[in-house]
């Protein structure tokens, strides 16, 4: 341990630990609020459709089908796959613009 001045120590500012791990995200892999951004529905939409299951109690959709994890913090990571079976659930809905108009 080496003793300094404060007015030598130069302090980072730290990110979140949920921050850091949705910055090293693969490219193509989306998190639940950007997958509700894509579609423009509500997070809790997405995270409900993550959890719904069928007569027979087994899940309806295999999305989300990865997870980030660092100690007891969870990220649920949606694939292109996933997102593909999302896009099929939600039908025709157009992907709406930055103006909030859809997309022809």
């Amino acid at each position: 341990m080496k003793i300094v001045d404060a007015a030598d120590v130069q302090q980072r500012p730290r990110k979140a630990p949920a921050t850091r791990m949705i910055e090293q995200i693969p490219k193509g892999m989306l998190t639940t609020r950007q997958v509700a951004e894509r579609f423009g529905v509500n997070i809790e939409t997405i995270r409900r459709l993550a959890r719904a299951v069928d007569d027979e109690g087994k899940p309806k959709f295999k999305a989300p089908s990865k997870a980030a994890q660092s100690g007891e913090l969870i990220i649920w990571i949606y694939t292109a796959a996933d997102v593909a079976e999302l896009a099929e659930y939600f039908g025709e809905r157009k992907k709406p613009t930055k103006r909030g108009r859809t997309t022809k």
